[in-house]
């Protein structure tokens, strides 16, 4: 789920306004508008989450036509609200649209996007449905996310870089998932793996290129952190911590779904490192 820290710093990106023209456009107080951009893991209440995304949708555009976007925003919705079994029913109907949109085949942005859905439907039949024959379900999904991932190779624009990245870190959720946690720092394959798509690059450029956006930062961390190159991992740790001091605690909990850094079992060897500086 995107953060309201995520949804108002796209909003100042793609808009250039202050904290106190999104407060007149959102009608939120310039205080709570302000705490959105000092805490990043604040989660507001109902309204503010309701006006900062109905502005977000307003202003910030996406590369993709409308309706598939709408797409992704009801999947989401389905997947929060409904039962699982619900959810796997709305799945059963989702699938055979993709499969049948006419641009699905084609070089188009929209083909990107649709393989995208694809990719996610089946990685949420593996590790949310948990439905039999996970592995089947699993490289299915990286079958989409890839194609989805071909289909910007010809498009060259800067400002899909983003998306990019996206998609690669929905193939690297996909093989992290396949792992063990407490195995997946040692893992080789996946070390492999990282280098031949150079994430640790795609994500240095998103983070360069978007100084707020600590979570890629994050992302960035763990990666590096299994690759156990230090210079990057200081490099995407002094971006978290240009986003939030909290993050130099250890201990730090940024998020009900991201653990500590301390605790988090893929950044064991950094955490090592940091520890050791600490004592000399």
């Amino acid at each position: 789920m995107v953060s309201l820290y995520e949804r108002v710093c796209e909003i100042k990106k793609a808009t250039g306004w202050t904290q106190e023209q999104i407060s007149t456009e959102t009608g939120l107080h310039i205080s709570t508008v302000s705490r959105i951009f000092r805490v990043p893991e604040y989660t507001g209440n109902k309204i503010s989450n309701k006006l900062i995304n109905q502005l977000h949708q307003e202003v910030v555009k996406s590369p993709f036509p409308a309706y598939i976007e709408q797409w992704f925003e009801r999947y989401n919705v389905w997947k929060e609200q409904y039962t699982k079994k619900e959810f796997a029913q709305h799945l059963n109907m989702l699938e055979p649209l993709l499969f049948n949109h006419k641009a699905l085949d084609s070089h188009e942005l929209i083909a990107c996007r649709v393989s995208w859905l694809l990719g996610h439907i089946y990685y949420d039949r593996a590790f949310y449905l948990k439905e039999h024959e996970v592995m089947k379900m699993v490289e299915s999904a990286l079958v989409w996310y890839q194609r989805a991932l071909k289909v910007l190779t010809y498009h060259e624009e800067s400002s899909l870089t983003v998306q990019k990245y996206k998609i690669q870190q929905c193939l690297v959720s996909t093989k992290f998932n396949c792992c063990d946690p407490g195995r997946r720092a040692d893992s080789e394959e996946i070390r492999r793996w990282l280098l031949d798509m150079d994430y640790l690059q795609l994500v240095e450029t998103v983070v360069t290129e978007d100084s707020w956006n600590w979570i890629a930062a994050r992302n960035g961390l763990v990666a590096a952190s299994i690759l156990q190159n230090i210079e990057k991992c200081q490099f995407f740790w002094q971006a978290m911590l240009k986003v939030s001091k909290n993050f130099k605690n250890l201990e730090f909990v940024p998020s009900e779904w991201l653990p500590s850094i301390r605790q988090d079992s893929d950044l064991v060897w950094f955490v090592k490192q940091v520890t050791k500086e600490s004592k000399l």
